[in-house]
């Protein structure tokens, strides 16, 4: 088979680590994997060996179009978003999209028709929502939570996603699609659930490398900065722990972002500045979950949680608080004794208890994310068979 992957772009995220490991996944399988990118970054991740990859920078190249048509239609799609809110993805995308296709049409002139074609994270869809076709794929890896849209709410959700081809990477986030594809009268082809991939055998290798970390035994919280993300609850069941439960470790939270300031403040009115520590952004952060002693998930919101699946294959204990989305997927069986309500003394008893019981196989945890059950259940569900 060959498989296409389309990704907005490489820089650093969760959708796009994904979108690689999709794609090595499908090479390791035997096919003929191909990864698209729409857009040029900085700090790009590492590209997979033996895929086939393909830049094709529709936002430059919408500014280099001949005669400047590219940069008109964008000036143009930017006042008619001003006028229409949030329109601009409707008028940007009719040009994209034709980019798009074009480049495509290239790609297969040289190597062959594409037999799927696997598209990842709403920013990708809205880039090329103007086509149609059988192989393509839309994966939704959000939450969408609108009760009631609105007469253009409707009609965005139709032109990204009316007789597409949808995979949602959880129940949460199948079941928010389905009830805004109600709302909003949508026909789609196949509404799929299949979750997404992790490189066990990659991320233990990544977990070994030797780097300057944490001293101190530690438990650990990871992601971006943001209110989503719940980390103040994490700091205060952390300071309970440490005051009522004789909690013996320090804490450490990876990662940047708006609510660093606000995760400052809670700190120091802890009074806990000594014991726990924001070493900021780490490009590699699995040597840290694999020596941690635990890993803390807060966030109020998960589409899915891999975050969760990558400590376990880093052979590290986890515990949640209830959220919307995901982490049910991913916490199943004995598991779901470690997911305990969002409440910080709750919390905070909760990862004494586990600290005190770990569990110690994970192996029937991660199996549902190999490579090999994803590509499997992608070709099984959206390539017809051919007699």
């Amino acid at each position: 088979m060959r498989i296409a992957v389309v990704v907005r772009s490489l820089s650093f995220g969760g959708m796009e680590k994904v979108a690689i490991t999709l794609a090595a996944s499908f090479q390791e399988e035997g096919h003929e994997s191909h990864l698209i990118y729409l857009n040029e970054s900085d700090n790009q991740l590492p590209r997979p060996k033996h895929v086939h990859l393909h830049s094709f920078e529709l936002k430059q190249n919408m500014k280099k179009s001949l005669w400047g048509i590219g940069y008109v239609w964008k000036v143009i799609s930017q006042i008619l978003n001003i006028v229409i809110r949030n329109s601009y993805f409707v008028w940007s995308g009719l040009y994209m999209s034709r980019l798009f296709k074009r480049k495509l049409h290239t790609i297969e002139k040289e190597y062959g028709t594409f037999d799927l074609i696997i598209f990842r994270g709403q920013g990708t869809f809205e880039m090329i929502w103007a086509l149609h076709d059988s192989r393509f794929v839309f994966v939704n890896e959000s939450l969408l939570f609108k009760n009631k849209y609105g007469f253009l709410q409707k009609l965005y959700a139709k032109l990204l996603f009316h007789k597409r081809n949808i995979v949602s990477v959880s129940t949460g986030v199948y079941h928010s699609f389905e009830s805004i594809q109600k709302d909003t009268k949508l026909v789609v082809n196949k509404h799929q659930l299949i979750t997404n991939p992790i490189d066990i055998a990659q991320t233990i290798k990544l977990s070994n490398e030797k780097i300057e970390k944490h001293t101190n035994p530690y438990i650990l919280g990871a992601g971006r900065f943001h209110p989503i993300k719940n980390f103040p609850l994490l700091i205060e069941a952390y300071a309970y722990a440490k005051k009522h439960l004789n909690l013996p470790y320090d804490l450490v939270l990876l990662g940047e972002g708006k609510e660093r300031s606000t995760i400052e403040k809670t700190i120091q009115a802890c009074a806990l500045e000594k014991h726990i520590h924001l070493p900021g952004f780490i490009e590699n952060p699995y040597p840290w979950m694999k020596h941690a002693e635990l890993f803390v998930l807060t966030s109020k919101i998960e589409g899915l949680g891999m975050v969760l699946v990558e400590s376990m294959a880093c052979q590290t204990d986890i515990v949640a608080t209830e959220s919307f989305g995901g982490i049910q997927d991913v916490m199943k069986d004995a598991l779901s004794s470690h997911i305990c309500q969002p409440d910080s003394i709750i919390l905070a008893h909760k990862i004494m208890e586990v600290l005190q019981n770990p569990m110690t196989d994970f192996q029937h945890y991660l199996a549902p994310y190999s490579g090999q059950n994803i590509t499997r259940q992608f070709i099984t569900h959206f390539i017809p068979k051919k007699y």
